[in-house]
């Protein structure tokens, strides 16, 4: 017995004993779960907004403009555009991922135009009447500084829903109020909603091509609201942007491009998009384009050097 000797544990005995390999392995497979989750995730949220960049159209297509589109519904009464965008909200229900019917905010130094809006019914004016709880959506245009910027999509990040378009960039903030705060940030515009029970809102910052005045330059904001329940605001959002871009040929064209994402906030969580706007316009009357307070970021000489970046925040307000 005194010259006893065990065999000697085969090798994978020895291995998967030993605790530290163990738990090892279970951080491992931990973080496989997660990691599967999380893409799971993101794809789904990719196969929504490739959905949504398919389907969510503000205009019906990108030849027709604004001031051409508010004429296409002309049989219906029309009223004069109020000088003040925050007056400009549309109440309108989108029903086939266009909207057939809007107001739009004039441009700054531009004249406003004439819109068609159709005449609610009795019963949409009830339901919206008994809708008003005094909600808002409050829609902040800022100057990001790089820093800032980084800093802001890191946060993000940290809710697991931050989307890269490769040419635009959206997500969730944890904390809408520290995140404008921010140093190196410059609200330009602060667009402040009620919500009063419509569906979808919308508005635009834009003036008239000087070549083609028939062509409205800017930016169109869009928001078809899917839900609110308690303090929780649940919808799609689109930034249509109509510019003069470069072409392959080296000539500049007024193209309309669309900036979808689907947002859901409530609380101190808010949401933000970057990336909508070119660094210039590459307009003859650039001036009166950057005489609105959202354009004038096109003057910053930090922003056409590429060390900002203009930024969209939504925040949701909930009332009584």
């Amino acid at each position: 017995m005194e010259n006893f000797k065990p065999a000697t544990p085969p090798m994978w005995k020895r291995v998967f004993g030993n605790p530290l390999v163990q738990l090892s392995l279970l951080v491992a497979v931990a973080g496989g779960v997660g990691i599967s989750l999380y893409q799971k995730g993101q794809q789904n949220l990719e196969r929504r907004v490739s959905y949504l960049k398919s389907t969510v159209q503000i205009n019906p297509s990108s030849n027709t403009s604004v001031a051409s589109l508010a004429e296409a519904v002309d049989s219906e009464p029309t009223e004069q555009a109020s000088q003040e965008p925050a007056d400009m909200a549309s109440d309108n229900d989108a029903t086939d991922g266009t909207v057939s019917a809007f107001k739009v905010a004039p441009a700054a130094g531009a004249n406003p135009t004439a819109t068609a809006t159709p005449s609610p019914s009795a019963t949409e004016k009830s339901a919206r009447a008994g809708a008003k709880d005094g909600s808002h959506l409050v829609v902040y245009y800022a100057e990001v500084g790089r820093g800032s910027l980084n800093a802001i999509m890191g946060a993000s990040r940290s809710t697991g829903q931050f989307m890269n378009f490769n040419d635009y960039v959206a997500g969730i903030l944890p904390t809408v109020d520290s995140n404008i705060n921010r140093p190196q940030i410059t609200i330009l515009h602060k667009e402040d909603r009620a919500l009063d029970g419509a569906r979808t809102l919308q508005w635009s910052y834009s003036i008239k091509d000087r070549r083609d005045p028939s062509v409205e330059i800017g930016l169109t904001t869009f928001f078809e609201i899917s839900e609110i329940e308690g303090n929780t605001l649940r919808g799609n959002l689109e930034i249509q942007r109509t510019w003069k871009d470069p072409t392959p040929s080296g000539t500049f064209e007024v193209q309309r491009k669309s900036f979808p994402a689907i947002f859901e906030i409530g609380g101190r969580t808010g949401f933000f998009l970057a990336g909508v706007m070119p660094p210039h316009s590459n307009l003859e009357n650039e001036d009166e384009l950057t005489a609105i307070d959202v354009f004038k970021i096109l003057r910053s000489p930090r922003f056409r050097a590429g060390d900002s970046e203009f930024v969209i925040f939504i925040e949701f307000v909930k009332g009584n």
